[in-house]
């Protein structure tokens, strides 16, 4: 089983979503394990050339040049990464209601028509079935509610694995984080119960308790 860890967290280690994320580290085997920091390995974003490129190949079939080959190689290399995990785990804080830019980048270089979906005789189809995806993040605020409507970041990541066809997408959220000094360490810790749930599940031979 191949794990894929994606991870933007730069706050580095005074990150709360670190946490969650060296909780789970140290419970899962480290073979058949990649890691992609997009801070060290910064996504690709749509540009006017690899816009064309992408739109040439993918929708028009058309062979590309040379130059367009190589504007959209790292993309490419994303997506056949994402491709070859059986689980991917993406860990990134919520930054202004919504998913970093960093990570909407990597979203956008990895859904790829004809690769990771399609359209079909009856709509869109996710090619990705059978993969889990697990989403670690933590925020501020608490968006429950009549704030409910304020919450683009998990949702958004929700539906863009939807979408590719993960089969089980998760969420661990330590959220409300700004809201009381005195609960945060409470909230973080539950937020690793959850996550202990989720490695047994998902990773039940290697999984530490």
């Amino acid at each position: 089983m191949n794990t894929l860890i994606v991870s933007y967290l730069p706050s580095g280690e005074r990150s709360n979503t670190k946490q969650l994320l060296d909780a789970l580290l140290t419970r899962i085997p480290a073979i058949n394990m990649e890691r992609l920091d997009l801070l060290q390995d910064v996504p690709d974003m749509f540009d006017e050339l690899r816009l064309s490129a992408y739109i040439d190949r993918n929708y028009q079939n058309k062979t590309l040049s040379a130059e367009q080959q190589n504007a959209i190689q790292k993309m490419d290399r994303m997506t056949a990464q994402l491709k070859s995990a059986d689980i991917v785990v993406i860990a990134y804080p919520m930054h202004n209601f919504s998913m970093p830019a960093m990570i909407k980048a990597y979203f956008d270089s990895v859904m790829q028509k004809g690769v990771t979906w399609s359209i079909g005789s009856k709509g869109f189809e996710g090619l990705m079935k059978g993969k889990k995806a697990l989403v670690l993040t933590s925020s501020g605020g608490v968006y429950e509610g009549p704030m409910v409507s304020w919450e683009h970041s998990t949702t958004l990541a929700k539906t863009e694995f939807s979408f590719m066809g993960f089969s089980d997408v998760r969420v661990i959220s330590a959220a409300g984080l700004n809201m009381d000094p005195q609960k945060t360490d409470q909230i973080i810790d539950d937020a690793k119960k959850q996550l202990r749930v989720a490695i047994k599940e998902w990773w039940p031979a290697n999984g530490q308790p």
